[in-house]
Formats: structure tokens, C-alpha cells, sequence
């Protein structure tokens, strides 16, 4: 396979999405679209995060060191969509109707129409160059009932139907390849 370099940019970043949840100075929650996320684990789990810019979800999360992350999936693609093309700067996010709950452990909003959702606490922040990067343990997980009985550690992704975001665009998940260990099956 022949390669050729190319600068970094926003080219090629295909990242899960999560809508996240925080709560405004006056009680009330607000909802924001977030791609720039991944796990870790010290001991326990733990959420990373990179939130650019201005963002009244970023100014709630300095505040209060906490937030959910309510992954999003194809039926909830345009909720998703709609919560990242509107400012919560610019007043309450009510054009579309949604519900939510305040969280079991950590006092921030649940999107109900999520399947999958968690409840977070910042343990770090770091401020980079116009952004922060924020490291939360997972204090809780809410997931649908209907997933109550699937394998936690052999997670069937086709069946939650995660949305993937790569710039500008939407994708879903596909089928699934295989399983992990599974090399010399496909390989030899």
C-alpha cells in the first residue's frame, strides 16, 4: 500500500456522540452536543472530555464539576442535532420536545429519550489553548431496559446503533466484524 503525508486538520476524526447534560445557574438544564470524548480508567472509570470555545455547557461544567453524557444514537440523531445547532447562550433549547430527569448520584439532566446515559463527576480540568479538557468519574449508568439483560462485557453495538460523527457528517455503526482474538480466523 503506497502512502502519501498530509497535514493535520479536521480530516479524518469518526468519534461517538453524546449529547451532554448540565445544569444552569437557575436550576434550569441545558443540553449541548459533544463529540470530542473518550474513556480511561484510574481505578475506576472515568470519561475525558474537550470542550472548545464558549459554551454555556462549558461555563456550567466549571462551575459545578458535573455533567452527563447521554450517548446518541440514530433515533436520537436530530434531537442531537438540534441541541449542537442551537446556542444555550442565547436562551432555553424548547423549539423541540424532549424529556429528562435529574440524575441518581450526580445532580445533573438525563435525556429519557437516550438509551444510554451517563452520570459524571470532574475529577480534573485541564485548560488547554482555547479549550479544556475534563476528566470525570463515572458515578452511574443509565441504560434502557431493554438492554438489562445483554453481556456487559461483549456489548453488541448493532443493537444500541450508536451515530457516528466524522466532520460535517452523520454515520451509523454497520454490522458487526467479528469478535476480539479472532485474527487467525480472518487472517490465516
Amino acid at each position: 500500500m503506497n502512502k502519501v503525508s498530509i497535514l493535520p486538520d479536521w480530516v479524518f476524526s469518526p468519534q461517538p456522540m453524546y449529547i451532554i447534560g448540565t445544569k444552569n445557574e437557575d436550576g434550569t438544564p441545558n443540553f449541548c452536543i459533544i463529540t470530542w470524548l473518550g474513556f480511561s480508567f484510574d481505578k475506576l472509570p472515568h470519561l475525558m472530555m474537550t470542550v472548545g470555545g464558549t459554551k454555556l455547557t462549558k461555563t456550567n461544567i466549571l462551575r459545578n464539576n458535573k455533567f452527563s453524557a447521554n450517548m446518541i444514537t440514530e433515533d436520537t440523531l436530530w434531537l442531537a442535532d438540534y441541541f449542537g445547532n442551537k446556542s444555550g447562550e442565547k436562551g432555553a433549547k424548547t423549539e423541540v420536545a424532549y424529556t429528562y430527569q435529574w440524575g441518581k448520584f450526580v445532580d445533573v439532566p438525563i435525556i429519557d429519550e437516550c438509551h444510554w446515559s451517563y452520570e459524571c463527576e470532574v475529577t480534573k480540568t485541564m485548560e488547554l489553548d482555547g479549550a479544556h479538557l475534563f476528566l470525570a468519574r463515572i458515578k452511574n449508568i443509565w441504560i434502557d431496559e431493554n438492554y438489562k439483560n445483554m453481556d456487559m462485557k461483549n456489548i453488541d453495538l448493532t443493537k444500541i446503533k450508536p451515530a457516528i460523527y466524522a466532520p460535517y457528517g452523520y454515520f451509523s455503526i454497520g454490522e458487526k466484524l467479528g469478535a476480539m482474538g479472532e485474527w487467525k480466523k480472518h487472517m490465516l
